[in-house]
C-alpha cells in the first residue's frame, strides 16, 4: 500500500472517530442540557402557579367550573412565536394539583382527579420539603411504550398558605411538559451538526489528500535524487519540511562520498589506461637507445621520446583541468571582459602552429564584444576548439572564426561564436559522441588520437555558462565569405 493511501486512510479514520466522539458527546451532553433548561423553566413556572392558586386551593375552589375555565383558557391560548425557525402555535403543558395528602384535586386533562399521587416522585418529594421531579413514559392505546422521546417531565412546587400567621403546606402543584415538544430544537441542532460535519469531513479529506500527495511527491523527489547519480542533479529543497531537508542533506552527503569514490576509481583507471601507451613507447625507445645505433636512429628515437613525453604532459594537464572543472561546478567566477580581444590573444599564442601548417585564418569579429563569464574557462574553451581545428585541418586549409551579438526571444542579447575548419567531415557515427569524455578520432596526418578530454571540457564550460554548443558537417558555400565547393566542420556556440 502506497504512503499516499496510508496517510489518507488514517487521516480519514481519525476524522470519522472524531465525528463519532462528537455525536456521542452530543447525545450524552447536549440533549440532557436541553432538558435541563426545560426543567429550569418548568420549576420557575410551577412556583409561580403555586403562589397564584394558593388561595383557590385553601378555599376549595379548584373543583369549580370557573377555575377550570381559567386554567383551560391559559393552557389553550394561541401563540405566534418564531423560535429558532420554528413557529410555536400553542402551549404544550399540563397541570394537576394535589392536596396535602397527595390526592389529586384538579387535573387539567380531567383524567386523574381524586387519584392518589402521593407515591409519585414529584408529589412525594415535595410533600417532604424536597425538590420534586419525575419523568414518566407515555403509552399508546394498546399499552405499548412510546419511548423516552414521548415521555413527559413533571416538576412540582409546594403550595403554602398563611394560617395563624404561619405558612402551612396545603398542597402541591405539578406542571408537565412532553419531551417531544423540545425534540424539533434538538433535531435541528443534530441536522446542523451533521451538515457541518459532512462539510468538515470532505474538506479534511481533501486537505489530507493534498498533504499526502505533497509528502508522496517530496519523498519521490528524494528517491529520484538518490537514484540519479548524475553530477548535474540539483539537491531538492522543501519549504516548511525540516525533516525532509535533513533526509535530503544526508542523501547528498552520502552521494558526494559515493561520487568521490567512483570518480577517483574512474579517474585512476582512465589515467592508467591513457598513460600506458606513451609510457610503453618511451620505454621501448629508451631501451633501443642503449644499443650502439647510428646517429640518425638515435635522433629518431630521441624525437619519439620527446613526442610521447609531450603527449603525457598534455594528457596530465587536461586531466587536471577536467578534474578542476568537475569539482568546481556552480563556482565559476563571473566577470566582464572583451571576447574579441581574448580571441586575438589565443590566436597570437597559436601563431607558430598556424604558420607551420600555412593555415589561412579568416576573422569576422565584432569589435568590443563584451560578455559576463569566467575568463579562464572561456580561454580554455576557445583554445581547445582552435587546437582541434588545427589538428583536423590539412596544410594550407582555411579556418574561419566569427563573433557577433544577436537578439532572441524576450529581447535578450546573446553572443554567437562560430569556428569553421576546412577539412574532412566527422563520420556520422561519431557526431553524437564527439563531446563524450575520452572519445577521440585519429588525426588525418599522423593517425594518432588525442586524450578525448578537450571537447568534453568545452561542453561542460558552455553548459555551466547556460549556453549551447553544437557541431556539424557543412559545405563551404553555406558561409558566404569562403569559396564554394569545399567542405568542413562548424562549431556553433551561443552564450547569454
Amino acid at each position: 500500500m502506497s504512503i499516499f493511501i496510508r496517510i489518507w486512510f488514517f487521516f480519514g479514520l481519525i476524522i470519522l472517530l472524531g465525528l463519532w466522539f462528537i455525536s456521542y458527546t452530543f447525545n450524552q451532553q447536549v440533549k440532557p442540557n436541553v432538558r435541563q433548561v426545560v426543567e429550569d423553566t418548568l420549576a420557575e413556572n410551577a412556583n409561580i402557579i403555586a403562589m397564584l392558586v394558593a388561595e383557590d386551593v385553601y378555599d376549595n375552589r379548584v373543583n369549580t367550573p370557573q377555575f377550570d375555565e381559567k386554567i383551560q383558557k391559559a393552557l389553550h391560548r394561541k401563540l405566534n412565536a418564531k423560535i429558532w425557525q420554528f413557529n410555536k402555535k400553542e402551549i404544550n403543558q399540563q397541570i394537576y394539583i394535589t392536596n396535602s395528602q397527595g390526592i389529586v384535586i384538579y387535573d387539567s386533562q380531567g383524567m386523574a382527579t381524586r387519584q392518589d399521587y402521593s407515591q409519585w416522585n414529584d408529589v412525594y418529594l415535595t410533600l417532604r420539603g424536597k425538590y420534586g421531579v419525575r419523568s414518566t413514559r407515555n403509552y399508546d392505546a394498546q399499552g405499548n411504550d412510546l419511548g423516552s422521546i414521548n415521555s413527559t417531565m413533571f416538576i412540582a412546587a409546594p403550595i403554602y398558605y398563611p394560617i395563624n400567621q404561619k405558612q402551612k403546606l396545603i398542597g402541591v402543584v405539578s406542571i408537565g411538559k412532553p419531551n417531544i415538544s423540545v425534540q424539533p430544537y434538538i433535531q435541528r441542532a443534530e441536522n446542523q451538526l451533521i451538515r457541518q460535519a459532512a462539510w468538515i469531513t470532505l474538506l479534511s479529506l481533501f486537505l489530507a489528500s493534498l498533504v499526502a500527495y505533497w509528502l508522496k511527491h517530496s519523498i519521490d523527489r528524494v528517491r529520484k535524487y538518490a537514484q540519479a547519480l548524475a553530477p548535474v542533479n540539483q539537491t531538492p529543497h522543501f519549504r516548511s519540511a525540516k525533516e525532509l531537508n535533513l533526509v535530503t542533506q544526508a542523501v547528498e552527503n552520502m552521494r558526494e562520498k559515493l561520487e568521490d569514490r567512483a570518480y577517483v576509481e574512474h579517474y585512476v583507471n582512465t589515467l592508467t589506461h591513457e598513460l600506458k601507451s606513451p609510457l610503453t613507447a618511451i620505454q621501448a625507445s629508451a631501451e633501443l637507445l642503449k644499443e650502439d645505433l647510428p646517429l640518425q636512429d638515435q635522433q629518431q628515437f630521441a624525437a619519439h621520446i620527446h613526442e610521447q613525453s609531450h603527449r603525457l604532459r598534455s594528457l596530465i594537464d587536461r586531466m587536471l583541468l577536467l578534474t578542476r572543472l568537475e569539482k568546481s561546478k556552480h563556482q565559476i567566477e563571473i566577470q566582464s571582459f572583451n571576447v574579441s580581444e581574448l580571441i586575438q590573444q589565443i590566436l597570437d599564442q597559436h601563431a607558430s602552429q598556424i604558420q607551420a601548417k600555412k593555415i589561412q585564418c579568416l576573422l569576422d569579429l565584432e569589435p568590443n564584444c563584451m560578455i559576463h563569464a569566467d575568463r579562464f574557462w572561456m580561454q580554455q574553451t576557445i583554445a581547445n576548439l582552435l587546437d582541434n581545428a588545427l589538428d583536423f585541418s590539412a596544410d594550407t586549409a582555411k579556418i574561419l572564426i566569427q563573433l557577433h551579438r544577436s537578439h532572441h526571444l524576450q529581447n535578450k542579447q546573446h553572443i554567437e561564436l562560430n569556428l569553421f575548419n576546412e577539412g574532412e567531415w566527422i563520420p556520422d557515427y561519431a557526431l553524437p559522441q564527439v563531446f563524450d569524455t575520452y572519445f577521440s578520432l585519429p588525426r588525418p596526418m599522423s593517425q594518432q588520437r588525442s586524450s578525448g578530454i578537450g571537447l568534453s571540457i568545452v561542453k561542460q564550460v558552455i553548459e555551466q555558462h547556460h549556453g549551447r554548443i553544437q557541431i556539424q558537417n557543412i559545405h563551404v558555400n553555406a558561409i558566404s565569405i569562403l569559396q564554394p565547393h569545399q567542405q568542413g566542420v562548424l562549431v556553433k556556440i551561443q552564450l547569454p
